[in-house]
């Protein structure tokens, strides 16, 4: 933001020394032309655009934004009436006490000439230079506003994204947490030596949803071992001889990822892949690939009765996360195919 300030500031120096300058440029070919020609000839130029000046950015920073933008169009005409009136009495004034006086006798204009001096140099010109500056000043703050409006809109919007996004992990750890108690729960009654680890783990599960996450990134090995300690509490119920594979590729363990992202799909796959009976099939995995990451997750069907139609609001969340998150830099597929439920997740993450 100060960049562009710096520049905007910078072209209007610029652009006012170049429209300073321009009456003067006769005298580049002929500089011994200014040691011939009357001062006040020289300076006239000069305080006609000086108060041209005074006029644009009184207009640009004051007047249109205090009067244009509140629709108060007859104020504002009346006020740059008034200005044009000052304009003229500034002409007259500067014609008729300074450059008249100047002139000598025998090179004053004549009665029709005088009047046509009058005519052309202290309303006709004034007039288009003055509408001119106003058009210009105009144009600009109409610029301004409408960039004021783009970055107010902007920064709502991300505002809305931002809420969004907070609301979507709320919703995520309460899920999480209910889902939990009830695995706890069912250790409880069946009165097992595994509930005191079941609660230790429980603790360092809701410590970093509290903590950790509330940062926009965590690393892939801080998400990896917020995973392992559901899988540990997970496994504490299940048989002993389920089947159950998590691997992290070592390399992907300092990218930098959104927190949360995976661990509705590892829910999903112990509440379709888990019955009590049967013995489960679970496999997750990390892998880089050349810019980013993949997440792996399958799990075999235990009951039919759950179908890709009933993923409940945690996966729903997930896939708008990524939405917000990862516009267009991932990729989700979801298949269930041959009793097995498969989960494969891409995302490109370029600053790694």
């Amino acid at each position: 933001m100060v960049k562009k300030n710096n520049r905007g500031t910078l072209i209007h120096v610029i652009s006012w020394i170049l429209i300073f300058i321009l009456p003067y440029l006769n005298f580049i070919s002929k500089p011994e032309e200014i040691l011939t020609t009357n001062k006040v000839f020289l300076l006239l130029p000069f305080s006609f655009i000086l108060f041209l000046c005074g006029i644009f950015y009184a207009n640009l920073y004051w007047i249109a934004p205090k009067y244009l933008n509140k629709r108060l169009g007859l104020l504002y005409t009346v006020i740059m009436l008034l200005g044009f009136g000052l304009f003229i009495l500034y002409n007259y004034v500067i014609f008729k006490y300074i450059i008249f006086p100047s002139v000598p006798l025998e090179d004053r204009p004549t009665e029709d000439e005088s009047q046509q001096w009058r005519t052309v140099f202290r309303f006709t010109f004034p007039f288009l230079f003055y509408v001119l500056t106003l058009l210009i000043s105009n144009i600009l703050h109409l610029l301004s506003e409408r960039r004021k409006e783009k970055e107010i809109s902007r920064k709502v919007e991300f505002e809305k994204v931002e809420a969004e996004l907070n609301m979507l992990k709320l919703q995520i750890s309460p899920h999480f947490l209910f889902n939990t108690l009830n695995n706890i729960r069912w250790l409880v009654r069946k009165k097992s030596e595994d509930s005191e680890e079941s609660i230790l783990k429980l603790s360092e599960i809701l410590r970093y949803i509290i903590y950790d996450v509330n940062t926009d990134k965590v690393t892939v090995r801080q998400e990896s071992d917020h995973l392992r300690n559901y899988l540990k509490l997970q496994s504490l119920r299940i048989q002993s001889d389920a089947s159950i594979e998590f691997e992290v590729e070592s390399r992907t363990e300092q990218y930098m990822i959104a927190p949360l992202l995976f661990i509705h799909f590892v829910e999903n796959a112990f509440k379709y892949g888990v019955d009590g009976r049967n013995t489960p099939e679970i496999s997750i995995s990390i892998t880089s690939v050349d810019n980013g990451l993949v997440f792996k997750c399958r799990n075999k069907i235990l009951n039919p009765g759950n179908t890709l139609e009933n993923q409940g609001v945690g996966i729903s969340n997930v896939k708008r996360r990524l939405e917000l998150l990862y516009t267009q830099s991932h990729e989700l597929i979801i298949n269930e195919k041959n009793n097995y439920f498969d989960v494969e997740l891409k995302i490109e993450l370029h600053e790694n």
